[in-house]
């Protein structure tokens, strides 16, 4: 009888070994969304730390309209985990989203043809640097 005691409890302490190892993983990588709605007369918003990417769009475009841009705002880019900017100059506007704020911001320079910079960006949590 003690041995199956014993090995009832070796039993339950492995499985909830696994579980914990699996339940662990799936909250340190939680998603957390962003966007970037535009409207053609340049209003603009950017999101960040939404639980899905229609969230993230939804709140983008009424930040958007909210600021000026009206029916003309339009969703441009959405993420998941990183960071999303967007840049001007005096021809066009340009966005891009990346993993880091770094790259999110030097992909939108990239994209614009004239002598840009960056007018908004923002980043779900622990993707600012």
């Amino acid at each position: 009888m003690k041995r199956v005691f014993t090995g009832a409890l070796v039993m339950t302490a492995t499985v909830g070994a696994l579980l914990a190892g699996h339940v662990a993983p799936a909250q340190a990588q939680s998603a957390n969304y962003g966007a970037l709605a535009l409207s053609r007369n340049g209003a603009s918003s950017i999101t960040a730390n939404y639980a899905s990417f229609a969230a993230a769009e939804s709140a983008a475009m009424a930040g958007c309209r909210r600021s000026g841009g009206g029916p003309g705002c339009d969703v441009k880019i959405s993420w998941r985990n990183g960071c999303g900017a967007l840049a001007e100059s005096n021809r066009s506007y340009s966005w891009a989203s990346g993993p880091s704020l770094r790259s999110a911001k030097r992909g939108a320079l990239n994209a614009n043809r004239g002598a840009a910079r960056i007018i908004n960006w923002n980043c779900t949590s622990g993707y600012q640097l």
